[in-house]
């Protein structure tokens, strides 16, 4: 109901605005008209410049300017006909007094004109001003907001990690302890069959620890908050290539560099989700993850993969099946101030590109000899 009446109400306004300025558009034809007919029946010696310039200045808040001129061009006109209509047959010169104050209204009129002009572009300016600072307030709530949710979202991930090892990992590990002991007390008595049964059961547990411990690490790997980008990047490559049996390789250019968590995290999550999409879509056999960090102001991370590759120029609105990879990659590149740009043609391959300007909060960043 909150959504239907904010839409509601600026849709009224604008009716409303439509309405009134119709109005005001009608009172200036109805005006203009008047004033000429005025003139033509009566042609008594009145300051048409002032006469004349209302209409003008009830075209101002319309803020039309093809309207004001042509108004000026009917008013100019129109001043010099009636002054022909009404003027005797061979009474005319240049100097005629009649004459002269008609050249002097219509140039009254044309700096009416040319004042309205200048203010109607002024406010258009202005408004446009407006708009973009509002425009850009949006942008920059925006990212804060998607900044905020990532930030959430990688709390989430590290509270859940904490909690499945302590909470299930443990006592996975205690009923391993349990189950060993069992066995070597009963081994001598045990028949065949309880035994096959235990060691299965323990079989069963080991690889319940190491699922827990799989899920720990996509959740939050501690390589990440340990040693940086690149070494957890090289381990995830190594899980994917295993998974997927795709060839994937990750090179470092440049001096190894500590970024700030939140973009390590951004950057990590983004290089997760391009070798998912990888692993959907590409029909790869190969992906290289490059981090370069060899300016010593920009920092770039690459996802290249010889795959398929896709129509870059088509929509970017996801669909309902596809699409969303990228929507939440770029997502994620915004919330820590980075770009992220894909390159990509049908049968050529996909290129994923993340770039970030090393702010001053990140300036301070650790250097590492070596990597």
């Amino acid at each position: 109901m909150l959504a239907r009446g904010s839409t509601i109400g600026p849709s009224i306004g604008r009716v409303r605005s439509h309405d009134q300025q119709t109005a005001l558009l009608v009172a200036v034809y109805v005006v203009t008209l008047g004033l000429i007919a005025i003139d033509v029946v009566t042609w008594v010696e009145l300051d048409v410049a002032a006469i004349f310039g209302l209409p003008l200045l009830l075209v101002g808040p319309t803020r039309s300017r093809r309207l004001l001129w042509s108004l000026t061009a009917l008013l100019t006109f129109t001043t010099f006909a009636v002054y022909a209509i009404q003027i005797g047959h061979g009474v005319f010169t240049l100097k005629e007094t009649f004459f002269v104050n008609r050249v002097l209204d219509v140039v009254e009129l044309l700096l009416i004109a040319a004042l309205l002009h200048v203010r109607m572009v002024a406010a258009d300016t202005s408004d446009a001003q407006v708009r973009l600072i509002a425009h850009q307030n949006e942008k920059l709530e925006a990212a804060k907001v998607s900044r905020r949710l990532v930030e959430v979202q990688e709390t989430e991930r590290r509270v859940l990690a904490n909690d499945l090892h302590d909470l299930v990992g443990q006592k996975l590990a205690a009923l391993s302890i349990n189950l060993n002991i069992v066995k070597i007390a009963s081994a001598p008595s045990m028949a065949v069959g309880m035994g096959a049964r235990l060691n299965d059961s323990l079989k069963l547990v080991e690889e319940t620890i190491e699922s827990i411990r799989n899920v720990m690490a996509e959740l939050r790997p501690a390589v990440l908050d340990d040693y940086g980008l690149t070494p957890v990047l090289r381990w995830y490559a190594e899980q994917f290539a295993k998974r997927t049996g795709v060839v994937t390789t990750v090179v470092e250019q440049g001096p190894t560099r500590r970024l700030s968590p939140a973009v390590e995290e951004a950057f990590f999550r983004i290089a997760q989700e391009a070798l998912t999409n990888v692993a959907k879509y590409a029909r790869a056999g190969k992906v290289i993850v490059t981090f370069d960090t060899t300016s010593s102001v920009i920092s770039r991370l690459t996802i290249a993969d010889d795959g398929c590759g896709f129509d870059s120029s088509a929509s970017k609105q996801p669909a309902k099946d596809h699409g969303w990879g990228l929507m939440i990659m770029r997502e994620r590149a915004g919330a820590v101030g980075a770009e992220l740009s894909v390159e990509s043609a049908l049968g050529r391959g996909t290129r994923a590109i993340v770039t970030f300007a090393n702010h001053a909060r990140d300036a301070g960043a650790r250097e590492v000899v070596g990597s």
